[in-house]
């Protein structure tokens, strides 16, 4: 009888050790399968062109241009090469006419729009287009701001092979490669990639040229805002705007620095200018305060928790100096530039809370 029940036992214990190889064995053909078509799906996607993968795996479409100006959009934007053909743009476009409203037949344009405000400046004139996209569904990958006389060239930054394609083109094939939260490019007025390239070396040793530099004060004429930080940037302020259009950008610059330092990056084989240089409001009485408005209600903005975080407590010890201090070589500019960072707001803060 004892025999037998160890015989019973041991036919049991056969059997079990029997299902677990063969559970195994399945398991491992299913993990050798799913790992081969893993391989075979990076192979497909590393073919593929990746602007054309990132238009599929986000939106409609990636990119939506805004911009302000008299009547239709100018000569200088309109053409294939630049955002004038949705053949060639893989995006949409939304003008603001500020003078006369642009009643031009659109022909093949019909992936632009108008809207019509004679009363708005320029910083209320871009949150108009930046509430009217911002009301689009489905959204875009990034919401880029742009003067309505840019031109963008390239310049002795540029690689051989890149010049191939138009400068547009390439601006919107490093956005969704590197995807930073606001891309800005070359500009030779301010902050240009020599200057940013100089405040590196000067304020952390680093002597290598890069393509795509991490920023602090850019310029308006082309900013790229991501649509994880754009509402995090954005509306301008506008309670200034009535006397000084220019002190409307560096509310910008510093929520950017609060929120993304290192960031904002800055392309630089493509160099942005705008020949036209319009006229602007710019009255200089009590700048300083209008700096001290600025920081305190961004600080305000931050969870109260990180307020007294020694960044922030630099920046309004700085306050009414501001635009002297976005100007320094800040430890901003020694932070490493990687692909694809987690777009969170305040996330260097959070580390280290």
């Amino acid at each position: 009888m004892k025999f037998i029940r160890l015989s019973l036992c041991f036919s049991f214990l056969l059997a079990l050790a029997y299902i677990i190889i063969i559970l195994k064995a399945f398991h491992a053909s299913e993990h050798f399968n799913n790992q081969n078509k893993f391989i075979q799906q990076v192979k497909v996607n590393n073919s593929l062109d990746f602007y054309d993968a990132a238009r599929r795996r986000t939106f409609k479409k990636p990119f939506i241009y805004l911009t302000g100006t008299e009547q239709c959009l100018p000569v200088n934007l309109a053409t294939s090469s630049q955002i004038g053909d949705p053949k060639s743009c893989a995006c949409d476009v939304m003008v603001l006419s500020f003078r006369v409203k642009c009643l031009t037949a659109q022909g093949n344009q019909s992936h632009i729009s108008y809207l019509f405000d004679p009363k708005t400046g320029w910083a209320s004139a871009r949150n108009v287009l930046f509430f009217a996209a911002l009301n689009r569904t489905p959204g875009y990958h990034y919401y880029i701001f742009l003067n309505d006389d840019t031109v963008l060239k390239y310049n002795h930054f540029t690689p051989v092979n890149m010049r191939e394609i138009s400068p547009f083109r390439a601006v919107e094939k490093w956005l969704l490669d590197y995807e930073p939260a606001v891309g800005v490019l070359d500009y030779k007025l301010h902050n240009g990639a020599s200057v940013v390239l100089r405040k590196r070396r000067k304020r952390c040793g680093i002597k290598k040229t890069s393509l795509v530099l991490p920023t602090v004060f850019f310029d308006a004429i082309f900013n790229a805002f991501h649509h994880k930080a754009v509402e995090h940037i954005l509306p301008y302020p506008t309670r200034y705007e009535p006397h000084n259009w220019y002190c409307i950008n560096p509310h910008t610059v510093t929520r950017v620095q609060v929120k993304f330092p290192g960031q904002a990056l800055l392309f630089a084989p493509v160099t942005a200018g705008n020949p036209i240089h319009r006229p602007h409001k710019k009255n200089q009485t009590n700048v300083s305060n209008i700096w001290r408005d600025y920081v305190e209600e961004i600080i305000q903005e931050v969870p109260p928790k990180l307020r007294k975080h020694v960044v922030l407590e630099e920046l309004h010890k700085n306050a009414a100096r501001l635009y002297e201090y976005l100007n320094q070589p800040l430890r901003t500019f020694c932070l490493n530039v990687s692909r694809h960072q987690p777009i969170i707001p305040y996330k260097h803060l959070l580390s280290e809370v």
